[in-house]
């Protein structure tokens, strides 16, 4: 269990499947799709929880040799203290540890977000064909949707580490 710094006690830890339904839940309520979660959850998501309560989940799926973030939800009450970052980061690690070249992700509300965490906006035709295959990609996400990746492996782009004090998400 990793401990978010500055965050009032929140704690990260590998996603368990008795944290499905409240997963669900988080998604439901921060509107973001919620099919195809319940077939790949497990190993690829983290939870982040303070009093037994979850506040935040991101998972990440592998696609060939890239990987596909998604379903980063933080609830209200929690959002602005570094939660979202520390989730996007374990994430980004653990494609990294499984030799993920890129990671890829849609998003149609933090656009802003991401690009403070290394990703940067690409345009559709650049995502591996491995990546447009997945279900969130090839039918969830809107066409109107902002692509974006990061590279983790040989192009010198790294995850931005967390900074003292940082507010993000």
């Amino acid at each position: 269990m990793l401990r978010v710094s500055g965050s009032g006690g929140v704690a990260l830890r590998d996603a368990r499947p008795v944290d499905l339904p409240r997963t669900l839940a988080l998604l439901e309520a921060a509107g973001l799709p919620r099919e195809g979660v319940a077939e790949r959850f497990g190993a690829g998501y983290c939870v982040a929880e303070t009093d037994g309560r979850l506040v935040g989940v991101a998972g990440v799926e592998e696609h060939g040799t890239d990987a596909l973030l998604r379903s980063v939800a933080v609830a209200p009450r929690a959002r602005g203290s570094g939660v979202g970052a520390a989730l996007v980061r374990d994430r980004l690690a653990r494609a990294a540890e499984r030799g993920a070249a890129s990671v890829f992700l849609l998003t149609t509300t933090a656009a802003g977000f991401f690009p403070r965490l290394g990703f940067r906006r690409v345009e559709r035709a650049e995502v591996p064909a491995e990546v447009r295959a997945s279900e969130e990609f090839a039918a969830l996400c809107p066409a109107g949707a902002v692509v974006m990746r990061i590279d983790l492996a040989g192009s010198g782009a790294r995850p931005v580490p967390a900074a003292a004090g940082e507010g993000a998400g």
